[in-house]
């Protein structure tokens, strides 16, 4: 059987995981490649790796402290390069382990696709956006941080206008959940019309 495969990318604080979780409920299959990563920082190679190239000062009772590591490489780009060398390998092994055993239609929610240069991934690419405020202030609440270190993690990602050029899908997240389903909803119509033309 053919695939698809469309990647869901945004930038931080945009709502990716709320798109992703919607179609998940609906029955699609969605891949997260966060989760892939969180899982390669358990292991103890990688953490040895880290820790190799970071120190001991990001480890809390034996385990990566994701926050911890999140402050020193978010300000950081010589750093946050050196840690996508040791992780982002490892996890697009798993996105490729998983693409060549899907059938249909995919999505994988990659919230680096454009820096980490994946999209020869995907067949088509949605991206989630809102405003910049919107993006601060969901950070702040989520993360427990200030405007400081949320804008820090923003400016870490290509810029979210960039991204929307590059989009064959946009989803709007600014408003309520229910405008963003609707968004959803029709994207799916299309890209369904669209594989019963391919396939």
């Amino acid at each position: 059987m053919k695939k698809m495969i469309i990647g869901i990318t945004g930038t931080i604080g945009t709502g990716k995981s709320a798109v992703a979780k919607y179609l998940s409920e609906r029955g699609y299959r969605v891949l997260n490649a966060d989760a892939f990563a969180k899982e390669e920082l358990e292991k103890e190679e990688v953490i040895s790796e880290i820790v190799r190239a970071f120190g001991t000062s990001v480890l809390r009772n034996g385990k990566i402290d994701r926050r911890k590591l999140g402050e020193l490489i978010f300000y950081n780009r010589e750093k946050r390069e050196i840690l996508n060398g040791i992780v982002h390998p490892r996890v697009i092994a798993c996105l490729k382990r998983e693409i060549e055993k899907a059938e249909g239609l995919l999505f994988i929610e990659i919230p680096l696709l454009f820096e980490a240069k994946l999209e020869h991934f995907c067949d088509k690419i949605l991206v989630v956006h809102t405003s910049r405020q919107t993006q601060l202030e969901r950070l702040k609440k989520r993360d427990g941080i200030d405007a400081g270190f949320a804008e820090a993690k923003i400016a870490a990602q290509m810029d979210i206008e960039e991204k929307k050029k590059r989009a064959d899908y946009l989803v709007d997240n600014e408003g309520g959940l229910d405008a963003t389903y609707e968004q959803i909803e029709n994207i799916l119509r299309r890209v369904n019309d669209e594989i019963q033309r391919l396939f």
